[in-house]
Parts: structure tokens; sequence; C-alpha cells
């Protein structure tokens, strides 16, 4: 019989490689507003630890079996992780469900997190940066959501003087 692993964390099957994060969940990481740092840390701790293929997680005598894109883990594992409170990190886990980033599921004393739109191998445009039409949004710009408020400073048409665009 194989021993599961008692961590709920993926373990060293997951430590190299790249992750493909949006700009302004980055650019909101190091912004002022505390509300938009506390979402994109616990979103960048949701995308850093998904499962990236199928395994299996065991603790408690109970056994999960964990897709990609999904992670099981506590609001208690994800506090120690972000360095938020459990409270917080509850909190941003609602508004990112609401905003359409995430599904979360109850499953006993745990939560199954489900990355919408996870996929492994995204294709990359080839010419991402020319600029687009006077008038009409880039394409990864961002147009309502949360993030987008920190994609404010970077547009070159938010009629602020002195900034860097």
């Amino acid at each position: 019989m194989t021993k599961c692993n008692e961590n709920m964390t993926p373990g060293s099957s997951s430590k190299g490689g790249y992750l493909r994060v949006e700009r302004n969940v980055l650019k909101a990481s190091f912004g002022d507003n505390v509300e938009l740092r506390h979402l994109a840390r616990v979103l960048l701790c949701v995308q850093t630890f998904v499962y990236f293929r199928e395994g299996v997680v065991c603790f408690n005598e109970a056994t999960f079996i964990c897709h990609a894109g999904e992670w099981i883990t506590s609001y208690s594992e994800m506090a120690n992780l972000t360095g938020l409170c459990r409270k917080t990190v509850k909190k941003c886990l609602i508004r990112l469900k609401s905003a359409g980033f995430l599904q979360v599921k109850d499953l006993i004393n745990y939560k199954l997190i489900s990355l919408n739109n996870y996929n492994r191998q995204k294709p990359v445009s080839v010419n991402t940066d020319l600029p687009s039409p006077i008038g009409q949004p880039a394409e990864n710009e961002s147009t309502g959501d949360f993030f987008g408020q920190a994609m404010n400073f970077y547009n070159p048409n938010n009629g602020q003087k002195g900034m860097v665009n």
C-alpha cells in the first residue's frame, strides 16, 4: 500500500516550470490598494499551487482525486502561505469566485478550489506588442474586473499628466 502525502500543498512534481500571470494581477499585488493586494496574493497563491496534472491527495482517512487546475486546501493553509488571516482569505476567495476567476467547493473540512479556464497549453499570439487603434482597448487591457483598476495607471489614454505610461 502506498502512503499518501499528508500535506495538502502539491509536492516536488510542480517545482519547476513557468506560471502565466496577467500583468494587471502582478501590478495589483504591488499597488497601494490593500484590498487589491490581498486579492492578487490569494489568486497568485492558488495559481501557484494548483495541480498541473491529475493526482491523488490523502489526509485524515480520506482520499481525493485532484484534476489539473484544482487544489484541495484549507483556509488555514492558505493563510499560512499568503501571510493573511483566515477571514481575509475567505473574503478574497468569495470575491474571486464572484468575479469568475475560480470555483470553491466544500469537502468536509477542506476546500476544492478550481481555476476557471485553466489550460496548461495556451496558445501565444505572435504580434502581441502591436498597439491597438486609438479609442479601442487593447486585447490584454482589462475592461471591467477589479484588477483593471491597477491597469489604469499604465494606460496611455488615462488622461493623467506626469505619470509613467
